[in-house]
């Protein structure tokens, strides 16, 4: 399976392909949410964006690591409905919600076929910034161990992205309804949605990693394509978050977004600045 180089390189192109239509989309989308402008014929886009940016991402596992790549891109769409639809269905254990019918299609009327990909897209992306943090030397990554260290920060980066989605997706792209009864202190949203979150992204996470670890016990090396493509959306949806929000006036959600831009903006520019006044003091001593 994928040992046909002409199935990986259809999967490469594909992977340019959708990233280049996703950086066409990408400022139309924020432009017209931000402005309130999208039409009302429009609103299947939000979830065509995230179906989209979904698949480019289980693509790229499988152009990286061959089928254990898309084993592993499998198992996150499938665990994530599952756990979805027994949310949205008993009320655990995110709380008391329901989707609206904005996102369609939706698998067995309950749960959006774009929400899994969502996930798909935010564990990858999660990971992604968890290694670009873990790993500032630029050494390849050993996948040979599964490092409890990067499991939890992928969680918790995937957790924080949540923190500007639920404001965004509840009161401004109107995704899902919390039950009143909840009463959560952070918009109406419920603390266990967000503990939920994190335990999700941690199980989710390790999938990926073990993934990764299993390719890697097998003697397979990850193909060097795109290797920046996580971070990126990561990036660029937090980023979509903070303007949105900032825009439609939910500035608590746009704040913490804004710092973990700066977090990860400080962390990718300290050691780079550090490397510059080396590099001055030694030729100037």
């Amino acid at each position: 399976m994928f040992s046909d180089q002409s199935i990986l390189q259809n999967l490469r192109r594909a992977v340019v392909t959708l990233f280049a239509v996703y950086l066409f989309i990408y400022p139309f989308a924020i432009v017209l949410v931000a402005l309130d402008k999208v039409p009302v014929w429009g609103t299947w886009m939000g979830g065509a964006l995230l179906i989209l940016q979904g698949t480019l991402m289980g693509f790229w596992l499988t152009v990286r690591y061959r089928w254990w790549g898309a084993i592993a891109a499998g198992l996150i769409l499938v665990v994530s409905w599952a756990v979805e639809h027994v949310g949205a269905t008993t009320g655990f254990p995110f709380g008391s919600y329901s989707y609206t019918d904005v996102l369609q299609p939706q698998i067995f009327g309950v749960v959006p076929l774009a929400i899994p990909f969502a996930w798909l897209l935010i564990v990858v992306a999660a990971v992604g910034v968890a290694e670009r943090i873990g790993h500032r030397d630029g050494k390849p990554v050993n996948d040979h161990q599964l490092h409890p260290t990067r499991v939890l920060t992928a969680a918790s980066f995937a957790l924080l992205l949540d923190v500007t989605i639920e404001p965004f997706a509840v009161y401004i792209n109107r995704y899902w309804v919390w039950s009143s009864a909840e009463g959560g202190v952070y918009y109406g949203i419920p603390a266990s949605n967000f503990i939920a979150w994190w335990v999700t992204s941690l199980i989710l996470s390790w999938v990926l990693l073990h993934q990764r670890r299993s390719a890697a016990r097998r003697g397979h090396t990850p193909q060097p394509f795109m290797i920046w493509l996580p971070p990126v959306l990561y990036l660029t949806n937090l980023t979509m978050f903070v303007v949105v929000n900032l825009a439609r006036g939910q500035v608590l959600p746009a704040l913490i977004g804004g710092l973990i831009m700066i977090v990860l903006a400080g962390d990718w520019l300290l050691p780079r600045l550090a490397r510059r006044l080396r590099r001055v003091a030694e030729t100037n001593p």
